[in-house]
């Protein structure tokens, strides 16, 4: 007999929860060779020759069928309810342990995200990060407008890892997992609560170095949506030629218009924008606001709004400051930024909500890509890109807050903007 470190199905007079040695016959070793699978990895840091490591007791599927109906009952008389609400409620009455943004209690973890429309693509969890639970079930709570759904989460019903991927191989676990990547189906099984017991007995038959290698392999085989731009030489003219149009559309009176229109519009929308910063999730929220003062639905192209701008365009896109909290919100695709800037009339602006909830104030700046202000505070994060992509800008640090300051004037160096532009082109 070998003994192995995991649990046995308690006896029928012992409750759930206390762990068990169990034993079993080396005959029972998968094809009679040993089979490797790490158990508790942040606890225990141990490594034990098994089949299954851990029993998942039909206590745990009982307690995970519970809080599926505490939570659609939840929903069902309060459709009202987003996220953040449903999540707390449900914590105060499971009482789980959290770690980071999963939730764990007797034998499953739980993650609540949320969509407000069909498509359910935000970011559920680094792969690092579902390793610690990938020995149980690992349940995703998608809170919609009108219901809630579940799927199961483990990396057995993953088909990819397609956010934050650069670098990912077997011995670098990087990148995280969209809702999109979650398998809707495994073989045939739809992955709904019904058939959770099925779907992970399924999962207990791989380990996750085998699961591992699947999730790599299918990586590397994405094709980037967007694919690296690459140049000609009179595109790079047209781009490092950008500070100089910028300033001169600074003080054009299109630009003037926009941003009196999108001030006035912002203004009239207050009331839902003070609404809208109770958003828990960060992307929900800035869409919201996003959609509150342009009246369009996101299309999460460069530009949330267009306007004429002499022979050219101006892109504007809008974004979100909550002046009471620490953030550091994303900007743009760099990629996309240089398209965009290698039409030769083109110009990029940005209009920035800051919200002071605690007042019940709002203030709205427009400005260009190109401003001191933001480049003073821009960084490239690689880790937020697609492969083969320069990566995403993001606004970092405290320096580019003066913008909301009564006395701030919007100015662009240019020799210190040619250089940031030609600091892109060469990522």
């Amino acid at each position: 007999m070998l003994r192995l470190l995991g649990t046995s199905p308690p006896g029928p007079d012992q409750p759930c929860g206390p762990k068990h040695p169990v034993t079993f016959p080396r005959s029972k070793r998968r094809n009679s060779r040993p089979c490797f699978r790490r158990r508790n990895s942040i606890a225990a840091k141990v490594w034990a020759c098994c089949i299954p490591v851990t029993y998942v007791h039909p206590c745990t599927y009982g307690k995970v069928e519970e809080s599926i109906d505490f939570i659609r009952r939840l929903k069902s008389e309060r459709l009202d309810a987003g996220k953040t609400e449903i999540q707390r409620a449900w914590v105060e009455w499971m009482n789980p342990e959290r770690v980071r943004s999963v939730f764990v209690t007797d034998g499953f973890a739980m993650r609540f995200s949320e969509a407000n429309t069909g498509a359910f693509s935000n970011t559920v969890l680094s792969l690092s990060a579902l390793e610690r639970h990938d020995a149980q079930p690992f349940v995703v709570a998608i809170v919609r407008p009108s219901r809630v759904d579940f799927m199961l989460a483990n990396a057995t019903f993953l088909k990819k890892i397609s956010h934050s991927s650069q670098g990912l191989r077997v011995d670098n676990v990087t990148g995280s997992f969209n809702g999109s990547d979650i398998l809707a189906e495994h073989e045939g099984i739809p992955n709904t609560p019904e058939n959770f017991a099925v779907l992970f007995a399924r999962h207990e038959s791989f380990t996750w170095e085998e699961n591992l290698e699947r999730l790599v392999a299918a990586t590397d085989d994405v094709v980037p949506r967007n694919a690296r731009f690459r140049p000609t030489g009179a595109e790079i003219g047209a781009i490092l030629a950008a500070p100089a149009r910028f300033a001169v559309a600074m003080n054009s009176i299109e630009y003037a218009e926009a941003a009196h229109d999108l001030s006035a519009r912002m203004e009239d929308a207050k009331p839902g924008i003070l609404a809208a910063v109770q958003i828990d999730n960060v992307n929900i929220r800035g869409n919201a606001i996003e959609r509150l003062i342009t009246g369009e639905g996101n299309t999460h192209e460069l530009g949330d709004e267009v306007r004429s701008l002499g022979d050219g365009e101006l892109a504007i896109d809008i974004k979100t400051k909550l002046l009471d909290r620490t953030s550091a919100p994303k900007a743009s695709n760099v990629d996309k930024v240089l398209r965009l800037l290698a039409k030769p009339e083109s110009v990029l602006a940005f209009f920035i909500v800051g919200v002071d909830a605690k007042r019940g104030r709002v203030f709205g700046r427009l400005l260009t890509f190109l401003d001191d202000a933001l480049i003073e505070s821009v960084r490239v994060q690689e880790h937020w890109a697609g492969r083969d992509s320069r990566g995403v800008t993001q606004l970092s640090g405290r320096s580019w807050h003066r913008v909301f300051a009564e006395t701030f004037e919007p100015s662009i160096s240019e020799d210190a903007a040619r250089r940031f532009l030609q600091d892109l082109i060469e990522r």
